[in-house]
């Protein structure tokens, strides 16, 4: 293989395009010193993979670039082909002639090699290099610090250059990368081990966490089972239930109807009543007062009468038959009698009426005093039942605020296994009703946020979720949370406008340890009453804060808006508070209920009572009125015939006037007397039927009361079995994702809920006592397992690996040896004869250091020239040095042939006549090896095939041209 061209560009000094042409031998590069002529060998070095800039002599890989002149700009990019005759194949490439070539550009700071033009890796080029023996580092590029190194060099040292030489290198290199591969083979298998160690530790607990997850599914599907039936189970009783009390409801309404119309009614009735005995109390009132008025006319005319009968008597002096004294004594006798009856009978009747006048006024009054106790009982009832109904639908309100996102659920009934638990955001926050349609608007999805201590209680509630298939939630751990804030000039700001109510977080109220958490979620957010002014803030503010309203209305930061009709609602913020306060007022209000009942129903029996006496003494009243009629007009008829008798003879008209005036009067009062009677008759009737409608007007109203009551009952027992519904269709969904319809399929109704219900509790408890399962653990047992079946394979697989390159290693250590022992031995033969022909005479040898370890020993050199003693090479001067060290590199090259070797000023050292045999040399090996000298010794151009000269024409730009002999020692000169 020979080097056929070097084309350059942009490398160092050549900013022109430089192109070398070589037919073999011996070609010679002269020049100057700084026309860049090494360059050249610089420029071989790189493409063949030289990575070091300091061998390239630069302070960075760029510094390859050209860097510009007084007269030619900086190039951004340096390319180096060379193009080589591979007929003879050395290189393992299927081509008769090919190129490799490098390329770098500024500022990229990666190379590109190419092979034929193609993209090729650093790694392709070397290996091409070593293939033929001209590698970076083989004996094909050597330069004057290359022959001191073999001159100075360590015996370790010189040995590479013998491998090198040996095409050892190569085999060295492959061993070389072979022991990183057993390193890595090592490495792998150490920590395959530990992988496979940590498996091992994993399959065992991982088959107890599987049973135990077998175990739970197991009786998970037979708790589905029975839970899913019981469910339906309640779900349709349930119903029939609810259909039971909306059909209980219907009645109720009809009854209460039917009830308020009998009570509208029987009040009517009452207060009729009441009216009409209150006008026959005064139609009697008046007719005995007209009857007291004639009784005394009449005991006022008997007076006169008996006053004039007397004044007559006494005129008559007797003049009366006896028998009419006689029978005028028995009358008057009888008229006294019957006039004390009389007077003792309208005492009497005078007494009755106060008594019932007292007793009807009583009866006035405590209807009064019940009717207002009556209103008063209606309205605590009434109260009672609003009570009632709020506490139903605050419990639906409840039940259905409370309807939690499946994960919040699962980690609120199993709070007891975080001990980080804190609550739920809604269950922390206070807010006055006022406020609390704003911030649950604000707060929103963040409401069913749980609190922790800290992120990792979270992250453990988190894994708990998973291994449990329980749903997803959110997490605010206290302590990773900053606190937000409104800045102290905007707060100013704000507090000057109009409707601004505060900031959020100062509007709720929270326990002192959650202070940091009303200002995490509340502490940059402003409240106003209406979304004027909101939008009149958030533009003042420009837009750098939420702004929300009473009415849920909000502008968020940058300005979006969103709001509209407000819709019925209750605050999800205090209403266990509100349950509380309502549940504190109910039993004050049932024992006022009770007190009010209790007197309501003494009232009552009191005028029940009073009712019964009066018509009693109302009864006895008419009897005894109508016993002083009776006497009253016997009395009348006893002092006619007295009259008549007492004097017959004197029949005086003002007597006759008289007696008709008596006659007259008695006549009215006895038909006053009837209509009295009659009117007692019709009061005693209206106060029956008072005391009646009275009576049936309490009943109905008792009736009503109860049937309130069992309405109230009946409206909380309906709420209940709407919630259990909803509950049984929530736990169907949550629990085990099913509709009703899909679970009624399951629904098996021969089995024995009181018996499944026990065992739905059993399995519950069974299920409990497993404690925390993790239901992946049957999917990462076998996945565990499969994972270490493989890495057991894997680690099989390394061990016949590492088995295979220690056998390639071994392998490689034999060709070493092989070859190293071979090219010592050949060229120490040479290195005889080249140094007795270079020294003219003496004798050297090559030794190894450790003889018993030709794999790892070091090599030296002794010589011994004419008319010295032997000794090591190092011993000698500098020009001896030199000159052994050039016949042991000509000894290697008659041993080892390389296709090409660069030569560097290798000869400065030398005197004359040594350059002269350093030439002639040179001319004995080019048959097997192209020589590339870059020269300045007049011994060595006089002895080349063919000479380049460089030169400088432009400052900094490096020009080569072929001269001849003449011309080149003019260019050196």
């Amino acid at each position: 293989m020979k080097l056929i061209q070097v084309e350059a560009h942009g490398f160092k000094s050549f900013a022109d395009k430089v192109t070398l042409k070589f037919d073999g031998g011996v070609v010679a590069i002269i020049g100057p010193n700084g026309s860049g002529k090494s360059n050249i060998n610089d420029a071989i070095r790189w493409v063949l993979g030289e990575t070091s800039s300091k061998v390239l002599r630069g302070d960075n890989m760029e510094d390859v670039i050209f860097a510009g002149s007084k007269t030619e700009k900086e190039m951004n990019r340096a390319e180096v082909i060379l193009t080589f005759d591979n007929r003879d194949r050395a290189a393992n490439i299927p081509h008769d002639f090919f190129t490799i070539s490098r390329v770098l550009n500024r500022g990229k700071g990666s190379n590109e090699y190419y092979i034929n033009g193609e993209v090729a890796r650093q790694k392709d080029i070397k290996e091409i290099a070593m293939q033929s023996g001209i590698s970076k580092s083989s004996l094909a590029i050597i330069g004057q610090g290359t022959i001191s190194d073999i001159a100075e060099a360590t015996p370790e040292r010189r040995r590479e250059i013998f491998e090198e030489a040996s095409g050892t290198s190569m085999y060295r290199s492959k061993k070389q990368e072979a022991m990183r591969k057993l390193e890595r083979t090592q490495e792998a298998l150490e920590q395959i081990a530990i992988v496979v160690s940590e498996l091992e530790k994993q399959i065992k607990p991982l088959q107890k966490q599987a049973e135990k997850a077998k175990a739970y599914k197991l009786m998970s599907e037979q708790l589905k089972e029975v839970e899913v039936s019981l469910l339906v189970h309640d779900f349709m009783a349930h119903s029939e239930r609810l259909e039971v009390l909306n059909s209980d409801s219907l009645i109720y309404k009809q009854k209460k109807e039917d009830l308020e119309i009998k009570i509208k009614l029987y009040s009517e009735i009452v207060k009729q009543k009441n009216d009409l005995m209150f006008n026959l109390d005064n139609t009697i009132s008046t007719l005995s007062t007209r009857i007291d008025e004639i009784t005394k006319e009449i005991s006022d005319l008997e007076i006169r009468s008996a006053r004039e009968s007397k004044q007559r008597e006494m005129l008559i002096n007797g003049t009366l038959e006896s028998n009419n004294e006689q029978k005028q004594e028995a009358l008057k006798e009888e008229l006294n009698n019957l006039n004390t009856k009389i007077i003792l009978a309208k005492n009497f009747i005078k007494k009755q009426k106060e008594k019932i006048s007292e007793i009807n006024q009583k009866m006035t009054d405590l209807s009064a005093l019940k009717n207002d106790h009556k209103r008063n009982l209606d309205s605590e009832k009434e109260k009672l039942q609003k009570i009632n109904s709020k506490l139903d639908y605050i419990e639906e309100i409840k039940y259905s605020k409370n309807n939690l996102q499946k994960g919040t659920k699962n980690i609120v009934e199993n709070a007891g296994l975080f001990k980080g638990y804190k609550a739920l955001v809604s269950e922390i926050i206070s807010v006055e009703e006022k406020y609390g349609l704003a911030i649950e608007t604000v707060l929103s999805n963040a409401l069913q946020h749980i609190v922790v201590d800290n992120s990792d209680t979270a992250v453990k509630a988190i894994e708990f979720l998973k291994s449990n298939r329980g749903g997803r939630a959110t997490f605010i751990p206290l302590a990773s949370i900053n606190p937000k804030y409104v800045l102290e000039q905007h707060i100013v700001v704000a507090q000057t406008q109009k409707g601004f109510l505060g900031v959020a977080s100062e509007l709720v109220s929270t326990a002192r340890e959650f202070d940091i958490l009303k200002r995490f979620l509340l502490g940059n957010i402003l409240v106003t009453d209406t979304i004027e002014n909101a939008n009149r803030l958030s533009l003042l503010l420009e837009k750098r804060y939420m702004v929300v309203t009473l009415e849920g209305d909000i502008i968020r930061v940058g300005g979006v808006l969103s709001g509209g009709q407000k819709n019925d609602h209750t605050s999800t913020f205090g209403l266990d508070e509100q349950i509380k306060q309502l549940e504190s007022i109910k039993p004050a209000i049932l024992s006022s209920i009770s007190e009010k009942q209790n007197k309501v129903n003494e009232l009552d029996q009191e005028i029940q009572k009073l009712g019964s006496l009066f018509s009693n003494l109302s009864l006895d009243l008419s009897k005894h009125e109508l016993s002083l009629g009776e006497n009253l007009t016997k009395f009348d008829e006893l002092r006619i015939q007295y009259e008549n008798t007492s004097n017959k003879k004197l029949d005086s008209l003002e007597t006759i006037d008289i007696a008709y005036e008596i006659q007259k009067l008695a006549l009215e009062r006895s038909e006053l007397l009837t209509n009295r009677t009659s009117q007692n008759e019709l009061l005693q009737v209206a106060k029956k039927e008072f005391a009646d409608a009275n009576s049936k007007q309490s009943s109905a109203n008792n009736e009503l009361n109860i049937l309130i009551t069992e309405n109230s009952k009946q409206i909380a027992e309906k709420a209940r079995a709407e919630a259990d519904i909803s509950y049984a269709k929530q736990r169907l969904s949550e629990q085990y994702n099913m509709l009703f319809e899909t679970a009624k399929e399951l629904y098996n109704p021969e089995i024995n809920f009181d018996v499944a219900r026990k065992l739905v509790n059993d399995l519950k408890s069974d299920i409990k006592e497993l404690g925390h399962v993790n239901l992946d653990s049957i999917t990462q047992l076998k996945e565990t397992e499969d994972r270490y079946n493989e890495v057991k394979k894997q680690e099989k697989d390394i061990i016949d690996a590492k088995v295979t390159i220690e056998e390639v290693i071994s392998e490689m250590d034999k060709i070493i040896i092989e070859r190293i022992t071979n090219t010592v031995t050949l060229a120490n033969q040479e290195f005889k004869f080249v140094f007795s022909k270079m020294f003219g005479g003496g004798m050297a040898e090559i030794r190894y250091t450790e003889p018993d370890n030709l794999l790892e020993s070091g090599i030296d050199v002794m010589a011994q020239p004419p008319g010295k003693s032997i000794k090591n090479l190092k011993l000698f001067s500098g020009g001896e040095k030199a000159l052994i060290a050039i016949s042991l590199l000509f000894s290697l090259l008659k041993a080892k042939p390389l296709p090409l070797c660069i030569l560097d000023e290798v000869e400065a050292a030398l005197d004359e006549a040594n350059v002269i045999r350093f030439a002639e040399f040179l001319q004995n090996l080019k048959e097997n090896t192209q020589f590339i000298v870059i020269t300045h010794r007049q011994g060595t151009m006089e002895r080349v095939d063919k000479l380049y000269g460089a030169t400088m024409q432009k400052r900094g730009v490096t020009t080569f041209f072929s001269v001849n002999l003449t011309e080149a020692k003019k260019l050196i000169d």
